[in-house]
C-alpha cells in the first residue's frame, strides 16, 4: 500500500459523484477514541475509500481498513498483536429521512453537506471491528500467565470453607 497521506475532510457528495478512491495510511496515535482500547498506540491503519453510486444511484462509500493493532489479553493481560481487517459499505445521507429509506444492505453515514472528517470514519469502524475479547492462543509463563506453582513454594493444605456445612449434615 502506498504512503500517500490521507485529507483529513473531504466533501463525500463531490468525491462519490467523481467515484474517487483514496489509498494511504493513518498512524494509529492519531485515534484517540481507539488507543483508549488499546495496550499499545503504535503502527498503522491501511486505508483504502472508495466513494461511488451504486445501481440506484445512491452515494456509497466502501472501505477496506487493515491494521495490526495491540490489545490486552484477556487470560494474562499483557499485549497481543491481533491483524484487524474491515470492509465496510455505508450509504452516504444528509438527513434522517434519507438514512430511513436506505436498502437495509447498506449503514447510514450521516455526513454534512461538504464535510466528512475520514479520521472519524475510519476510528468508528476500526472499533467496530474490534473483537470482543483477545487473547494469546497459548498464555503460558512467557507472555506473564503463572499456571503452575514454583518449586520453592511449599504447597499450603488450606481447610474447606464448607466442612462446616457437611458436619452439619452428617449430625442430622
Amino acid at each position: 500500500m502506498s504512503d500517500h497521506s490521507l485529507p483529513k475532510t473531504v466533501d463525500p457528495l463531490k468525491y462519490a459523484d467523481q467515484n474517487r478512491v483514496l489509498e494511504g495510511n493513518i498512524a494509529v496515535k492519531l485515534l484517540p477514541r481507539l488507543c483508549e482500547v488499546l495496550a499499545e498506540d503504535t503502527g498503522d491503519v491501511a486505508v483504502k475509500l472508495e466513494f461511488d453510486r451504486d445501481g440506484q444511484h445512491l452515494r456509497i462509500l466502501k472501505g477496506s481498513l487493515d491494521a495490526n493493532l495491540s490489545l490486552t489479553c484477556e487470560r494474562c493481560l499483557n499485549s497481543v498483536e491481533k491483524l484487524i481487517e474491515s470492509r465496510f459499505t455505508v450509504g452516504i445521507v444528509l438527513t434522517d429521512e434519507q438514512a430511513k429509506n436506505l436498502p437495509r444492505s447498506y449503514e447510514p453515514l450521516l455526513v454534512e453537506p461538504d464535510t466528512l472528517v475520514l479520521q472519524d470514519v475510519i476510528e468508528e469502524e476500526l472499533i467496530l471491528s474490534l473483537p470482543m475479547f483477545a487473547y494469546h492462543d497459548h498464555c503460558d509463563s512467557e507472555h506473564g500467565m503463572q499456571t503452575k506453582a514454583s518449586d520453592n513454594e511449599p504447597l499450603v493444605e488450606r481447610e474447606n470453607p464448607f466442612s462446616v456445612l457437611s458436619d452439619l449434615k452428617l449430625k442430622k
